[in-house]
């Protein structure tokens, strides 16, 4: 198995990734790395790939040396260990609001001594025989990341709680959601939203935490020198621009005739 070391890969560099709902083909882990994005993310909050195939997506993007995220749908033991045990590099809770709650997104993605994490084999160790689990625990730790999804008003008044808990590794804006919870859902970019993305951007470089968006390419203009995870790509928007393009060149050729 490739070893891919996300957390060191996201502080040489930033990386920029895809989001995925919907694409449940290998082939699209071989466009994506042949396009040269850095990694994929997995949206399991709102979109429908089972578990049984992020498995097995997973397992090929590690064996492309093309890391996967995946933002669970809810801050739970459950979603969170399993997730890095089928071979995840980073886990992501969205609507992180609290110490408490950052805590156990720790405990749950971290072995010992920083956290809870109960040890299988499996994806994770590319299935290797049983035993050297004190070596497996520690290069996951080391390599695997736990993300903050910061999105609200209140992540945002808690952020420094957040970002400052051992075994947080980044934290990602959901710019849409953060403009719903300000109470303003059509006017992303308000001045107010950029002053608190730019608190969590400078937080993450005071405790030495990766800092990422998920958002239009505008914002993330606005962060370069911040980001260290970048995904303004998502699936069916790509689809939505080539298709249309594909309609406008129809009607280009038509327009001649």
């Amino acid at each position: 198995m490739t070893e891919i070391n996300l957390k060191q890969r996201m502080m040489e560099k930033p990386l920029g990734g895809v989001l995925i709902q919907f694409s449940d083909s290998p082939a699209v882990l071989y466009v994506a790395k042949q396009s040269g994005l850095d990694f994929v993310l997995y949206d399991c909050e709102h979109g429908i790939i089972p578990y049984e195939k992020l498995h097995d997506l997973m397992l090929c993007g590690n064996a492309l040396d093309l890391p996967s995220i995946v933002r669970v749908p809810e801050l739970s033991r459950a979603w969170v260990s399993r997730i890095l045990d089928f071979g995840a590099s980073g886990v992501m809770v969205p609507m992180m609001e609290s110490a408490e709650q950052a805590r156990k997104l720790a405990d749950w993605a971290k072995y010992p001594p920083l956290g809870r994490r109960s040890y299988s084999g499996g994806a994770h160790t590319g299935y290797a025989s049983s035993g050297n689990h004190s070596f497996h625990m520690q290069e996951d730790n080391q390599r695997t990341i736990a993300i903050a999804q910061i999105e609200t008003v209140e992540g945002i008044r808690n952020a420094e709680a957040i970002l400052k808990t051992e075994g947080i590794d980044a934290a990602i804006i959901g710019p849409a959601d953060l403009a719903i919870s300000s109470g303003h859902p059509d006017v992303i970019q308000s001045e107010d939203e950029i002053e608190g993305i730019r608190k969590v951007a400078d937080l993450c470089r005071k405790y030495g935490k990766g800092f990422g968006i998920i958002g239009s390419t505008s914002l993330l203009a606005q962060f370069a020198g911040s980001l260290n995870l970048m995904v303004s790509a998502i699936e069916t928007h790509l689809w939505q621009e080539s298709f249309a393009g594909c309609r406008r060149s129809y009607d280009a050729i038509l327009e001649k005739h």
